[in-house]
């Protein structure tokens, strides 16, 4: 896919694909936060929602630093060889990514806090090569208003958000394109004012680890 070259690349995580999404993903919380309730597993920036393989697996100690945006990573040489290391055992499946924000989607005074957050990422850019899985709405801290900020329970509402937005969504829950995301980032300023300014953020997969278990 082609992008515009108005991103900012935020950092680096490792995110896991081996937890059962039926246990954490019940009917009743995609009814809750979810405009498509047949996604099975949904991705994004928001560890609540797509967990780190540090959260998924309590025996894999994440370092004191990582970097300075939320769970990111901010050398991506280093996460790999961190995993690599600690996790040399592993046997479960996961996805290195990259998360990027789209700096044509805000006002320049909006990002001068994530210019200076983001001044020593490690590529500072996007590997072409990277495959984009869609564009998340979240907060500063990198909660999702897309897929962590409750739509409520009236019925009629939450019918109207999905006409509008379910469209748009690709299999992750992620927006495939940017117009309607930033359309919902505006929506989500208004909507949930406690996390005002929302942003929108690409997310890309580097690499998938399959985790096949090692043969004896």
């Amino acid at each position: 896919m082609t992008m515009s070259s108005n991103e900012l690349l935020l950092g680096f995580d490792a995110r896991e694909m081996w937890l059962d999404p039926q246990e954490y993903w019940p009917n009743s919380r995609k009814k809750m936060y979810l405009l498509r309730y047949d996604v099975v597993r949904p991705l994004s920036t928001d560890t609540v929602v797509w967990r780190t393989v540090f959260d998924a697996d309590t025996s894999l100690h994440r370092p004191e630093w990582t970097g300075p945006i939320q769970s990111l990573w901010d050398d991506l040489a280093t996460l790999q060889e961190y995993l690599d290391t600690a996790w040399s055992d592993r046997t479960l499946p996961y996805w290195i990514i990259a998360v990027t924000l789209q700096e044509d989607a805000r006002e320049s005074e909006d990002l001068q806090e994530w210019y200076a957050r983001a001044s020593n990422i490690i590529p500072a850019l996007r590997d072409p090569a990277w495959v984009f899985l869609g564009y998340d709405v979240s907060d500063q801290w990198l909660l999702s208003g897309l897929s962590n900020c409750g739509y409520g329970t009236n019925a009629s509402n939450i019918q109207i958000l999905r006409d509008t937005y379910a469209s748009d969504l690709n299999e992750h829950h992620l927006f495939a394109s940017i117009k309607p995301a930033v359309d919902f980032m505006h929506f989500s300023d208004e909507r949930v004012r406690a996390h005002a300014p929302f942003f929108v953020f690409g997310i890309w997969l580097i690499k998938k680890e399959e985790g096949l278990a090692h043969p004896d």
